[in-house]
C-alpha cells in the first residue's frame, strides 16, 4: 500500500514542480538567474518518502491496575473485569448499577487481600517537603494528601548527619 501512495505523492511533486516552472514562464519574470535559482531549488527538493510504519496504528499502552483495587464484577467470559473500583465500592462504574455475570470471589482470584498501613511524615530534602517512610521511600505528596491506598513511590532518601539526600 505504501508504494502506491509513495508513487502518487511522486506524481502529485512532480506536477507541482512542472506547474511552477510554466507559471513562472507565464508571468514572464525578468530576472532569469533568479527564476533558475527557484526552479533548481524546487527540482532539487527531497521527495516525500512514506514508509511502513507511518501506516502502523499505534499501539496503546493499559495501565496495571493492583487485584486488591479491580472491580470484582465477572464479565460475559467469566474473567474479573479489568477496570479500577470506585472509592468506598467493590465496583467500577459500569458494574455499580448492576452484575449480569455474577461476582468473583477470593478464590476465583487467588488473590488475598495484602495492604498493609506504613507510617509515613514529612522531611524537607533540599529545600522540598516530601513524605517519606521509616524504610528511606519517598511518596508522591499528591498521592499521599488525596489519601490513596497505594501511593506512588517516587525514590528513596538517604540520611548523612542532618542533611537528606534524594535519589531517584
Amino acid at each position: 500500500m505504501e508504494r502506491r501512495v509513495n508513487k502518487i505523492l511522486e506524481t502529485y511533486v512532480s506536477d507541482f514542480k512542472s506547474n511552477v516552472l510554466e507559471k513562472s514562464k507565464e508571468l514572464g519574470i525578468d530576472d532569469d538567474d533568479k527564476v533558475r535559482s527557484l526552479l533548481q531549488y524546487v527540482y532539487d527538493y527531497n521527495k516525500l518518502v512514506l514508509e511502513k510504519s507511518d501506516f502502523v496504528k499505534q499501539k496503546r499502552t493499559s495501565n496495571f491496575i493492583p487485584d486488591v483495587e479491580r472491580c470484582v464484577a465477572k464479565r460475559a467470559n467469566d474473567e474479573q473485569c479489568s477496570r479500577r473500583k470506585k472509592d468506598g465500592c467493590d465496583y467500577c462504574g459500569t458494574h455499580e448499577k448492576g452484575v449480569p455475570n455474577g461476582s468473583v470471589t477470593k478464590s476465583d482470584t487467588g488473590a488475598t487481600n495484602s495492604s498493609h498501613k506504613v507510617e509515613v511524615w514529612s522531611e524537607e530534602i533540599v529545600g522540598i517537603i516530601y513524605y517519606v517512610d521509616k524504610n528511606e521511600n519517598v511518596y508522591e505528596a499528591e498521592d499521599i494528601l488525596r489519601k490513596v491506598s497505594n501511593p506512588k513511590v517516587i525514590g528513596s532518601f538517604k540520611k548523612e548527619g542532618k542533611v537528606l539526600t534524594l535519589f531517584s
